[in-house]
């Protein structure tokens, strides 16, 4: 198919995408740099684009279609383990959770729903036992009382 005959059935590509680009690639790095290194730069790229605008669903589905060979996780958001991260990690999260209320994938805004819409797969912060924090998806917490006191194990 020649140029001349993709943008006859597409129309031309949307200046505002162009003009913006830069400013995506410095959000998504800047989400990537506080999320920490679960999160690719292709994801935060593309959870950028979706906290946009929610109609870029379907440029964040071609990409990802492009690079299905690389991914071998179903969509959706799934938690890390807290008690597997090293103590480094563990307080810089506490530093950031105590600055901000909330993970940098909750302060973004992109919806649970829309991130598993679009095909990503995102793995969001487990919070630490005896912080209260807003996080992407709901974090149950054990109840004092019921005997699961101590050290709780990541599924």
């Amino acid at each position: 198919m020649t140029v001349e005959g993709r943008f006859a059935e597409n129309g031309p590509p949307p200046v505002l995408r162009w003009v913006l680009a830069p400013r995506w690639q410095w959000n998504a790095r800047k989400l990537q740099r506080a999320h920490g290194a679960l999160l690719s730069s292709t994801t935060a790229w593309c959870l950028v684009a979706l906290a946009q605008d929610p109609t870029n669903v379907p440029f964040v589905q071609n990409l990802l279609a492009r690079r299905a060979k690389e991914s071998h996780h179903p969509p959706g958001v799934a938690l890390d383990c807290w008690t597997a991260l090293r103590h480094e990690e563990q307080v810089r999260r506490r530093v950031w959770l105590a600055r901000y209320g909330a993970t940098p994938l909750h302060r973004l805004g992109v919806p649970e729903e829309l991130i598993e819409l679009s095909g990503l797969h995102v793995v969001e912060w487990r919070l630490p036992p005896d912080v209260e924090a807003a996080s992407l998806v709901v974090q149950r917490r054990p109840r004092v009382g019921n005997g699961s006191e101590g050290v709780r194990r990541c599924r």
